[in-house]
C-alpha cells in the first residue's frame, strides 16, 4: 500500500489528507442529515412499509443529464483550490445532506434498507470515488505556473471525467436492471 501512495503523487493530485478531509466532512453531513431526518420522520409518525415504485418516480433518467450533472458538481468541487476552499465544502456538504435524505425518506418509508444501498452503490462507489477525488483537489494548494502540478491537475481531471462517465454508464444501463 505505501508504494501506491508513494507513486501516486507522480501522476495525480491526490494526497492523503485532503481526501481524508474531503471523505470526513462527506460522511459527518451524511450522518448528521440521516439521524435528524430519522428523528423528524419519527417525530411526524410517517407511514413507513410502503410499496416500492422508483420507475415512476425518476423522469429525467437520461445519461447525459447525470453526466452534466455530475460534471458541474466535480468542476464546483475542484475549484475549491482557487477559490479558498468554501465551494469544495458546500458542495460536500450539499451532496451528502441529498445522498442522505433519498435515502433515509426511501429506507425509513420502505424498510428495504439493504435494497437501497446496494442499488446505491452499483454506481455510488464509482461516482463518490471521482467526486472525492476532485474533492480532494479542491482542498489543495496548486501553484498552476508550475509545469509538473499543471500536468498533475490534467491528469487528476481526466481520472474524475473517465470515472464520471463510468459512473453515468452504471447508473443509466446498470443500475435499472435492479429497480423493483
Amino acid at each position: 500500500m505505501a508504494v501506491f501512495w508513494n507513486r501516486l503523487p507522480q501522476t495525480f493530485l491526490v494526497q492523503k489528507k485532503p481526501l481524508l478531509t474531503a471523505c470526513t466532512i462527506f460522511a459527518a453531513s451524511f450522518a448528521t442529515t440521516a439521524i435528524l431526518l430519522t428523528l423528524f420522520l419519527n417525530y411526524q409518525h410517517a407511514a413507513t412499509n410502503l410499496p416500492i415504485d422508483l420507475k415512476s418516480q425518476i423522469k429525467d433518467f437520461t445519461f447525459v443529464r447525470i453526466l452534466v450533472k455530475n460534471f458541474i458538481v466535480a468542476l464546483i468541487l475542484i475549484s475549491g483550490f482557487f477559490l479558498i476552499k468554501i465551494p469544495t465544502i458546500l458542495m460536500l456538504v450539499a451532496n451528502a445532506a441529498v445522498l442522505a435524505f433519498i435515502l433515509t425518506a426511501n429506507i425509513y418509508t420502505t424498510g428495504a434498507w439493504f435494497y437501497f444501498i446496494l442499488l446505491v452503490s452499483i454506481h455510488g462507489l464509482v461516482e463518490l470515488t471521482a467526486l472525492f477525488i476532485a474533492a480532494n483537489v479542491g482542498f489543495q494548494k496548486i501553484n498552476l505556473a508550475k509545469k509538473h502540478q499543471r500536468k498533475q491537475l490534467l491528469n487528476t481531471m481526466l481520472l474524475v471525467a473517465f470515472l464520471l462517465i463510468l459512473a453515468a454508464i452504471l447508473e443509466t444501463c446498470v443500475t435499472p436492471l435492479f429497480w423493483r
